[in-house]
């Protein structure tokens, strides 16, 4: 009979615990998140062809098995490519709102063109592993320039803008250059 109540204390506590990481949780999503550079490159530039036509590009890759972050990946250029990646725990969007839906492991990506000066010339924000329905891809793009790329940079300084409808990026987030 010990062992019993035992047996339930703990699952009470345990469970008491993950309800109140879930709560936590539903809101990880929207936290200011670390954005640490992943890739820096000189006499690059984005692939335009790519992400002009992103959803197409997005879905093609998708297709052949292949990354989806091929379509981030720079060409030849004049300027200096940043790729940052921020990652982090979240319950995805769920339609019916199921608040038992598994924490899962998100990737954002922000890749930042600037030129010889370090004034950002570009950029685009992209969360990797976007499930909303209908599906539609979230791609971003910086709509603030000659914003100098520095250490602890917010994005909301960039100004990130939906590239379907102009909506504005409703989170927050620093960049990280250095690895210290």
């Amino acid at each position: 009979m010990r062992y019993l109540i035992v047996l339930l204390l703990s699952w009470f506590i345990c469970y008491s615990v993950a309800a109140q990481n879930q709560t936590k949780g539903n809101s990880a999503g929207k936290d200011e998140k670390t954005y640490i550079l992943v890739a820096n490159k000189i006499n690059t530039d984005f692939n335009y062809k790519l992400l002009d036509d992103f959803e197409q590009s997005f879905a093609a890759l998708i297709k052949e098995n292949n990354s989806r972050e091929l379509v981030f990946n720079p060409i030849n250029g004049k300027y200096h490519y940043y790729k940052f990646v921020a990652t982090y725990k979240a319950r995805g969007i769920s339609p019916d709102n199921d608040s038992t839906k598994p924490e899962q492991t998100f990737h954002n990506i922000l890749i930042i063109k600037t030129d010889d000066q370090q004034k950002i010339v570009d950029g685009y924000h992209f969360v990797l592993e976007w499930g909303e329905k209908p599906l539609s891809y979230a791609l971003f793009r910086i709509k603030s320039t000659a914003v100098p790329l520095q250490e602890g940079l917010s994005l909301k300084q960039l100004n990130l803008k939906r590239v379907t409808d102009n909506s504005d990026f409703d989170s927050d987030g620093k960049i990280k250059l250095s690895s210290w």
